[in-house]
């Protein structure tokens, strides 16, 4: 009786067990008209793996077998595949801050092991062999692609020269050296930086996301290689990019050049990107007390640089837990005024802007906020920072106050930028530190309203009011724990030219 349902009511019923998770599979084998109703559903959103070394619970179906259903009389199919979920199983499961180099043993182990360059051959081929498989599709397609690197658990240290070790991410009395034995996360990359990848127009969107950091469950796949990956996808207009990954604030090294590698991405992103999705790792030190970490050796802030670049093709621009130069979007001098050229740029389709949980420090390690005279006399007695790490109740005191030009040259800086931006509906700017700092655009039909939350109180100078175009005399506060600020702007874009 069932099979002969109507068409529209199949539909409806896969959109409904969809919607429920419920595995559509069993419908598609009823007879052909529930085939035909329910496959589209079945195929819009399917998890694929790559790799002999599968596990127990690996959800989805192998490459081959999906190669298979979607190519020779099941081609229709490729139409019907919009988000692909692409695991990609590598020998050997290196798990991050969970391993020590052996004892007796430690100057024999390398980086540059047969273990990791396993795991970089099966990374590479399984990139290969993907885009291999959606070369031949119709390139006008509008695909998205999940990425994620799962390796099989062979052991808990399976570097040679290494051992298991509890406290590999931590700094502890009976562990002081772990800058020189920790061993460094793990990322894929392509093998001597070249690959063999087809250039695939039809990838709208890629995903890097860690599913669980709690459970160390990271997409492991390194900046780089999401470099080489974007290159070949010169229509990309999405990007997810998910870089929270603690590392050991003592392998600086390793930090800045992570910060370097995201640089370079970010410089040489396909311009067809019209949104960015960013979440980062404060970098911070061991203790909120110790200075934060410097991770622009060079002095030179490229990232904060290349990313104005790249915000100007943007429809929606999203960062989270990324220290970023505050004057990014529009260079300032020292006097807070905008630096020649900086006012010729626009942002024309931009609607979206948030900045997120963002630390209280400059990429340079210059913090935000400083302390008060009897605390900074505290820091200078410090004779050892050993000494407060290891100890469990010790350097836990933020700086208290804040450094108000910083903040001003922050508002002064999106002030210029945001008046460049005709289609801005909502900016976004949220400190991560206890004395909160938030700023807020919101731009609807009946008001335009820019406001800051912040505790202890702010109060805009007058080249932030310049900045913004409207007069100190505009602002209004509601006084609290958390003063809260606003600014009711008279139209969007200001008539007066800058």
């Amino acid at each position: 009786m069932t099979v002969t349902l109507p068409l529209e009511l199949l539909l409806q019923i896969a959109k409904h067990l969809k919607n429920d998770e419920t595995s559509l599979a069993p419908c598609t084998s009823v007879c052909r008209s529930w085939q035909a109703a329910f496959e589209p559903f079945l195929y819009s959103n399917i998890a694929v793996y790559c790799g002999t070394h599968k596990q127990k619970g690996q959800r989805g179906i192998s490459l081959t077998q999906f190669q298979k259903l979607t190519s020779g009389d099941g081609a229709i199919r490729q139409t019907w595949v919009r988000t692909l979920e692409y695991d990609i199983l590598t020998p050997y499961e290196i798990l991050d801050w969970t391993t020590r180099k052996e004892i007796g043993n430690s100057k024999d182990y390398c980086v540059d092991n047969y273990i990791r360059k396993a795991n970089d051959l099966a990374f590479q081929n399984a990139m290969v062999m993907l885009f291999q498989v959606l070369r031949p599709w119709d390139q006008s397609g509008r695909l998205k692609i999940y990425l994620y690197l799962r390796g099989y658990r062979f052991n808990p240290a399976p570097e040679p020269y290494t051992q298991q070790s509890d406290i590999a991410g931590e700094y502890r009395w009976n562990y002081t050296n772990g800058h020189k034995f920790s061993i460094p996360p793990y990322r894929a990359q392509f093998i001597n930086e070249i690959s063999d990848l087809a250039s695939i127009p039809c990838i709208e969107k890629l995903s890097f996301l860690n599913r669980d950091p709690s459970w160390d469950q990271h997409h492991q796949i390194s900046t780089g290689a999401v470099q080489t990956i974007l290159q070949c996808c010169p229509r990309i207009s999405e990007l997810e990019l998910d870089l929270d990954e603690w590392v050991r604030p003592d392998h600086l090294g390793y930090i800045q050049a992570r910060r370097a590698a995201l640089s370079s991405l970010i410089g040489s992103t396909p311009r067809s990107l019209r949104v960015l999705h960013y979440e980062g790792n404060a970098d911070a030190p061991w203790k909120p007390a110790m200075p934060p970490l410097n991770v622009i050796p060079s002095g030179v802030d490229s990232m904060s640089s290349n990313l104005r670049d790249l915000s100007v093709h943007l429809r929606e621009l999203k960062l989270m837990n990324t220290t970023i130069a505050y004057d990014f979007l529009c260079p300032l001098d020292k006097e807070g005024k905008p630096e020649p050229g900086s006012l010729h740029l626009n942002w024309p389709n931009l609607e979206i802007l948030e900045l997120e949980s963002v630390p209280p420090w400059l990429p340079s390690g210059e913090p935000t906020f400083h302390n008060t005279p009897e605390a900074q006399a505290e820091i200078d007695n410090v004779e050892d920072w050993e000494d407060v790490i290891c100890d469990a109740e010790a350097g836990w005191g933020w700086p208290e106050l804040r450094t108000e030009e910083h903040f001003h040259r922050l508002l002064i800086s999106l002030g210029y930028a945001a008046r460049r931006m005709p289609r801005l509906k909502t900016m976004k700017f949220e400190l991560e530190s206890h004395h909160k700092f938030n700023l807020h655009l919101r731009n609807t039909v009946d008001e335009i309203i820019f406001g800051w939350k912040c505790h202890p109180g702010y109060q805009p100078d007058s080249r932030v009011a310049k900045a913004w175009n409207f007069t100190l005399d505009d602002v209004r506060t509601d006084f609290g724990y958390e003063v809260e600020s606003f600014v009711v702007l008279r139209s969007w874009p200001p008539d007066t030219p800058i």
